[in-house]
């Protein structure tokens, strides 16, 4: 039976479908046996059904016996339903995108979750715009934050490494003051042929170098050619990163002119939020986050 040969193929990816959690809930099609098979039904006949499975990036094509199906219960993709409540959903909602966003955050949908969570952010700037047109902030675009220009909005810098001097590249200390990045052919020394005895002739001949292709020069070995090697020292980095001093690793810094609620004046008096402290930014952070391991202590001999 066609169904046999397929059915461990489909269990197997039945359990991928189960582990993943994707957001994809198609059709579930129940066997008579009690096996259930989870994917988007293709096409159906009189005495065969094929069915569509989804596993991350990679699909399969079933096909499913009609008289060994028990019954089809009817499932829908919960992207297609996003797709719907957004569409639904007017451009200055702000209650109903919040909604939205923690339907998304109930289902397991992050990055439909992330879009939700960007065009909430852009209705609240619609809307404190709409309820102050003359008093919204305009040197920070009425987001009450700005960019830091001690760092340009990266949260970190790099302190130059002394021996490259933040290149992150010195010069080649075989070839960089040879011509073109090039060495003398050893083979030939440099002059593109070399001697050899010919016992036909009785005398030396000279002979095209098949090192060097008769050019009397090869390619550096140690950079390809390049007069530039890694530096070793920062391993090409060009430094050390640390942490801005300006906006303290946030990439941003508030508004003063607004005091960081996007109106000038404050007249909410909004208060400023706790910064906190970021994570992974520095080389420095990433060491002191980890706790030194503690060495067992044995206050007594086990052996007796």
């Amino acid at each position: 039976m066609q169904f046999s040969r397929l059915s461990f193929v489909s269990g197997f990816f039945v359990i991928l479908l189960f582990l993943s959690g994707a957001a994809f809930a198609a059709d579930v099609i129940v066997l008579k046996s009690g096996r259930t098979i989870t994917g988007k039904i293709l096409t159906r006949s009189d005495k065969t059904l094929e069915v569509e499975m989804t596993v991350g990036k990679s699909t399969a094509t079933i096909t499913i016996q009609v008289s060994d199906i028990d019954r089809i219960e009817k499932g829908e993709n919960k992207d297609v339903e996003f797709r719907k409540r957004w569409s639904a959903l007017k451009s200055n909602d702000l209650p109903g995108h919040e909604a939205l966003l923690k339907w998304c955050e109930d289902n397991s949908l992050s990055i439909q979750a992330a879009q939700v969570r960007k065009k909430i952010d852009s209705v609240k700037l619609v809307l404190l715009k709409e309820k102050y047109p003359d008093l919204w902030c305009r040197p920070c675009e009425a987001g009450g934050k700005l960019s830091c220009q001690g760092c340009e909005g990266k949260g970190v810098k790099v302190d130059p490494c002394q021996r490259c001097a933040g290149s992150g590249e010195i010069g080649c200390r075989a070839c960089s003051r040879k011509k073109q990045g090039s060495l003398d052919c050893r083979r030939c020394g440099g002059a593109g042929v070399y001697e050899r005895f010919d016992p036909s002739k009785g005398r030396k001949v000279k002979t095209r170098c098949s090192t060097c292709s008769g050019k009397g020069k090869i390619e550096c070995p140690t950079c390809s050619g390049k007069q530039k090697s890694k530096c070793e020292d920062c391993k090409g980095e060009g430094g050390k990163k640390v942490s801005c001093g300006t906006c303290d690793g946030q990439r941003h810094s508030y508004c003063k002119l607004c005091e960081g609620s996007g109106v000038k004046g404050n007249p909410e008096k909004k208060a400023l939020p706790k910064p906190g402290k970021p994570k992974g930014n520095t080389e420095e952070d990433g060491k002191s986050d980890e706790k030194p391991k503690k060495k067992p202590v044995i206050k007594k001999n086990p052996f007796g």
